[in-house]
């Protein structure tokens, strides 16, 4: 594993010359996460976490003592890590010395930091734990009716996506707690806070919504189904579908500004500078569009790209997980 690390292949393509480096990381790595400049890609069979820096080099390879690990995620010199099947959250070293296991509700799975808090979110009987980061210790626990993969913690508390629900669509637990049914809304999966603003997504139907800080309703647009991810600009929500091969921009006011053509569709958004980054499954590439006239840049990656993330200094991050690479790509825009 280690010497696959220590292979790098130096490639240049596009008409941009963007840097691009491949790292050979092992088959099956479906989940990364970046944090605090540290990566962990995770493996749930045969249990493995890879740990590197954003720049590829190899940190550790965590597997003593995991039974499925579904997530994991850096903070401060500690990587924590979900343990499916043991009911806990196993927090190691980034070098991989074990430190403690905390123990949490039935199937663990979504880690995510804030303000100082690891939030757990388990799955078996549905329930987010929250936990102090210095001490290690579980410091509350929110219950609630229905299973989801998605919430987002924030200054006030959580916003709960109720995936699977039929009856609600958002909950929301702070110092009060509250709920949201949006009608013919199904499948919430991101939710993004913006000038005062929240902007919900729909997976299933593609619907997306905006509400005030209240929580109420200002309007709801319907696009292109299977919409899998938004990306919230300074001017305007831009909306990807695993249907169609394309970006919808929609602004502020919920009106479609235009649609954007892509070569496949795609399933991962991010921006850098005036480009809005789109990352494709199958065949494996990434789209480097121009907003204002549409031109696209296509980058090859590898074979299945499940994940793309963003790093402090705006290079990119590519885990394609049937080919067994990590790409670091280096845009020259």
């Amino acid at each position: 594993m280690k010497k696959s690390l220590l292979l790098y292949l130096l490639l240049t393509c596009s008409l941009l010359a963007h840097r691009i480096e491949s790292i050979g990381v092992g088959y099956g790595y479906t989940k990364m996460t970046l944090n605090e400049g540290i990566v962990c890609l995770i493996r749930p069979k045969p249990a493995s976490v890879l740990v590197l820096t954003d720049s590829g080099q190899f940190l550790s390879e965590i597997s003593v003592g995991l039974s499925y690990p579904v997530w994991a995620v850096h903070h401060a010199g500690n990587v924590f890590v979900s343990d499916y099947h043991r009911a806990s959250v196993a927090v190691y070293t980034i070098f991989g010395r074990l430190v403690k296991r905390i123990q949490v509700g039935s199937y663990p799975t979504v880690l995510k930091t804030f303000g100082g808090k690891l939030y757990v979110l388990c799955s078996k009987n549905p329930s987010i734990y929250k936990v102090d980061l210095e001490k290690l210790e579980v410091e509350n626990t929110f219950v609630f009716d229905s299973p989801t993969l998605y919430f987002e913690p924030t200054h006030d508390g959580i916003v709960y996506l109720h995936y699977y629900a039929t009856d609600k669509t958002l909950e929301f637990v702070g110092a009060q707690r509250k709920s949201l049914t949006i009608k013919g809304f199904r499948t919430p999966l991101k939710y993004v806070q913006k000038g005062g603003r929240a902007y919900l997504l729909g997976y299933m139907d593609g619907k997306l919504a905006c509400l005030d800080s209240s929580w109420t309703i200002l309007w709801q647009q319907n696009l292109d189904d299977l919409a899998r991810d938004m990306l919230v600009t300074d001017d305007l929500v831009v909306v990807g579908s695993l249907v169609e091969p394309r970006l919808t921009l929609v602004d502020f006011l919920g009106r479609i500004v235009k649609y954007l053509p892509l070569p496949n569709t795609v399933h991962r958004l991010e921006q850098i500078g005036n480009f809005i980054v789109a990352l494709n499954h199958v065949p494996g590439e990434v789209y480097l569009i121009e907003l204002q006239t549409g031109k696209i840049d296509v980058v090859q990656v590898g074979e299945y790209a499940v994940e793309m993330c963003k790093t402090a200094d705006e290079r990119l991050i590519v885990l394609c997980s049937d080919s067994g690479q990590l790409f670091l790509i280096t845009p020259s825009l």
